[in-house]
């Protein structure tokens, strides 16, 4: 070991975002802190909270989210039904030549609110690192961008554009006029020297890795990107697993014992009952939650 700091590194889209938020904030109450802290997806927001020493804010915000019934991932085609509700015979039709995506662009605007306004400042002064993957859509390059480094705008743009995942929300046109996308899938060609940055990482993922099989997964264009999104960024981080050498790392993922002791059930389905990002997630932010502080103590109890 040569005294880098910890790392973690927090890689979950949609609702998965729940259980990363509810496994940082246990680990932060354990104890853990980290110097560099990477983000995929919605899960960028949570990396950009624990960087700030408020992991208990991140989860705290999506358990509001599921108080409320996930506002945040309600489909843009049920507003619209409910905008219309009483009036007869009104049909909302979305047009799939310009629906950037499945979701609503200011509900994700109204959850990264809080961080619009002096983020890079603050962790600069805690001397810590957050990067944010995102696809530069124009240039065509797939990269990590160092919030702390970045002008107030900026850094806030990268987030926003981190958290949007296909399916769920289109690129993020920033103030400089650029785009950017994020989502978890994008692991499979980011740069892995970021894990140079620390001797031990925990890395919180809120897909299962490896991936467990969807045999019930509909036909759906959202849900089929959510699949082929969650496989690659799975074997992304199995990839990492594998290529981690002398360095400590620590895996919280959801997993079918763990599913199961969480749901009291013997017979319950990882890969049946384990919510994808969808409509209906919003009800099951609470188990979400409550799963990954579940794996964080599970973790905690391991030790090192």
């Amino acid at each position: 070991m040569n005294g880098a700091p910890r790392g973690l590194a927090v890689l979950a889209d949609g609702c998965h975002a729940a259980f990363a938020a509810g496994a940082v904030a246990e680990l932060a109450r354990q104890g853990r802190r980290w110097g560099v802290v990477l983000g995929a997806g919605l899960g960028a927001q949570v990396a950009a909270l624990a960087g700030l020493g408020e992991a208990d804010e991140a989860a705290r915000r999506w358990r509001r989210q599921g108080e409320q019934g996930c506002p945040l991932l309600a489909p843009l085609a049920e507003e619209a039904e409910r905008r219309l509700h009483g009036l007869e015979g009104a049909l909302p039709m979305l047009d799939p030549w310009r629906l950037p995506g499945w979701l609503n662009a200011s509900h994700l605007a109204e959850h990264l609110a809080p961080e619009a306004g002096g983020v890079p400042a603050r962790l600069r002064q805690g001397g810590v690192r957050v990067l944010v993957l995102s696809l530069g859509v124009d240039r065509g390059q797939v990269g990590w961008d160092s919030l702390e480094a970045m002008e107030t705008g900026a850094a806030f743009d990268a987030l926003v554009g981190a958290c949007t995942f296909p399916g769920g929300w289109g690129p993020h046109r920033g103030a400089d006029g650029a785009r950017r996308w994020g989502g978890v899938g994008l692991l499979a060609a980011a740069p892995h020297e970021v894990l140079s940055l620390a001797d031990a990482w925990d890395v919180v993922c809120g897909f299962p890795v490896p991936p467990v099989e969807r045999e019930w997964l509909s036909p759906s264009l959202f849900e089929q990107l959510q699949r082929r999104d969650e496989v690659a960024a799975a074997e992304a981080v199995a990839g990492w697993v594998e290529s981690v050498g002398e360095r400590e790392l620590t895996l919280l993922a959801p997993t079918a014992s763990l599913w199961c002791r969480a749901e009291g059930r013997k017979d319950a389905e990882l890969g049946v009952e384990y919510p994808l990002p969808w409509e209906r997630n919003g009800e099951l932010v609470g188990r979400l939650l409550a799963l990954g502080a579940a794996a964080a103590r599970q973790a905690g109890e391991a030790g090192p």
